[in-house]
């Protein structure tokens, strides 16, 4: 994971994805805007992705979502509105 820099972006058709590890993906610099499609995401970690600035606003979309972990993930510097 150490070499991601972005997620597919098939993963925007994709609807049932309880988890999401992205844990210690340090090259992750991007996440897909789409990802608020997937309905059923409950964890996202992204911790310890060193490279990652932002999350996207859609976020705010993922209604399902109970915790999102982004410990350590020392670049991030912008967070959705209403997070």
């Amino acid at each position: 994971c150490s070499s991601l820099i972005s997620l597919p972006h098939e993963l925007k058709n994709v609807t049932s994805l309880p988890t999401l590890d992205m844990s210690m993906c340090s090259s992750l610099t991007l996440l897909p805007n789409k990802l608020h499609n997937i309905i059923s995401l409950t964890i996202f970690d992204i911790k310890e992705c060193l490279s990652l600035t932002l999350l996207p606003n859609e976020l705010n979309y993922l209604t399902s979502l109970t915790t999102l972990y982004i410990i350590g993930s020392s670049s991030l510097i912008l967070l959705p509105n209403k997070m």
